[in-house]
């Protein structure tokens, strides 16, 4: 691997835009956090494009990473890619690796470097995890996302793929051509607004504490700008108007090869009677990727959790089971901390607030 070979590419330039346009006519889709205008949907970060160049100067492929301040450390700054292991073509995975990790070591001032290796093949996640082990690269000992979840075949037609649900939820599913609702995008940015209520009242339900991660408004302005990566729809009223008759949504990720439910949320009308509102959300995110060239689903991460297990989780990971219960391994994450010093710094300071919040409970 050369310097020569290695492109950075900031997010909005014509270079990456073309770069997208070369790769996708050769038959790579980018994943949607490696296109441009990823940095809108994610507040308090920017994107960089760490392209490669083949032999005769074209564009080979591209990684996109995600750049934002240490919290710990400031001034210094921490790198994150997802999803990446669908998207690159296996010749080039020592290329891309080392090319990563020489990003890290030059780039002035960076703490950390974190990969997400995405595959549901476990023999592409081994090979993959040499190459960065390889590089300096170390296995971290949780995933930021999830790293089990529930996979669905693509490769069934659609009637066979519903067949295969549960009742329930195929009952679900029909059930939205019998109420005042209907599935459709979400394109109006007026609903953001409404998006982060439900979000909040849909982890408020399990316990949990919402952290406002997505800048709403800008995801819906990418998945207008970006409908073959990203998918943004919504469960309507049709016999309201305004916000208020959105009552849920989902939101699914290209990753590559395969398509991610990635986010959702949902109200409890008390107007309607029994209105199954994720479902059919599901069934459109499912049909969407098949029809994209999807091969499998990732339903999103899952926990051995049920619903009268105690974990505030577990109603979600049954409804899943709605869907699949086929259990996969698809994720893990490698860190390279390419400035010894300057990391054990960080990872003091991180530990001492830890111990003052648990502290200060």
């Amino acid at each position: 691997m050369t310097t020569s070979r290695i492109a950075l590419l900031r997010d909005g330039s014509p270079e990456w835009a073309d770069c997208e346009r070369a790769l996708t006519a050769a038959g790579q889709r980018l994943p949607l956090p490696h296109r441009a205008g990823w940095s809108l949907a994610r507040r308090g970060v920017t994107s960089r494009c760490m392209a490669l160049r083949s032999a005769d100067g074209g564009w080979a492929a591209a990684i996109g990473m995600q750049v934002s301040a240490s919290r710990a450390l400031p001034g210094f700054r921490v790198l994150r890619v997802e999803r990446f292991g669908e998207a690159v073509p296996r010749a080039l995975w020592p290329d891309a690796v080392a090319a990563l990790a020489e990003v890290a070591r030059r780039e002035p001032r960076v703490l950390r470097l974190s990969v997400e290796l995405f595959s549901q093949d476990g023999a592409t996640r081994a090979e993959l995890g040499e190459h960065l082990s390889r590089a300096g690269f170390a296995r971290a000992a949780a995933v930021r996302n999830w790293g089990e979840t529930l996979t669905l075949d693509l490769r069934p037609s659609e009637t066979e793929l519903l067949a295969g649900f549960s009742e329930l939820a195929r009952r679900a599913i029909r059930s939205v051509a019998k109420l005042p609702v209907e599935v459709r995008l979400i394109e109006d940015v007026r609903l953001a607004d409404r998006m982060e209520t439900l979000s909040n009242e849909t982890f408020g339900r399990t316990g949990g504490r919402y952290e406002a991660r997505w800048n709403w408004s800008a995801v819906i302005e990418l998945s207008r700008r970006l409908p073959d990566a990203s998918r943004l729809v919504g469960l309507f009223r049709t016999d309201r108007e305004g916000p208020d008759a959105l009552l849920g949504f989902t939101w699914g990720w290209w990753n590559g090869q395969s398509v991610s439910y990635f986010a959702g949320a949902s109200s409890r009308p008390t107007d309607l009677g029994r209105v199954w509102i994720v479902h059919p959300l599901f069934w459109d995110l499912i049909v969407w990727a098949k029809r994209g060239g999807a091969t499998w689903f990732d339903l999103g991460g899952v926990t051995a959790g049920t619903t009268t297990s105690g974990d505030p989780v577990g109603g979600i990971s049954d409804f899943k089971r709605l869907f699949s219960k086929h259990t996969a391994t698809v994720a893990e994450d490698w860190v390279l901390e390419p400035r010894w010093f300057p990391a054990r710094l960080a990872a003091a300071v991180s530990g001492g607030a830890a111990w003052l919040s648990r502290a200060a409970r």
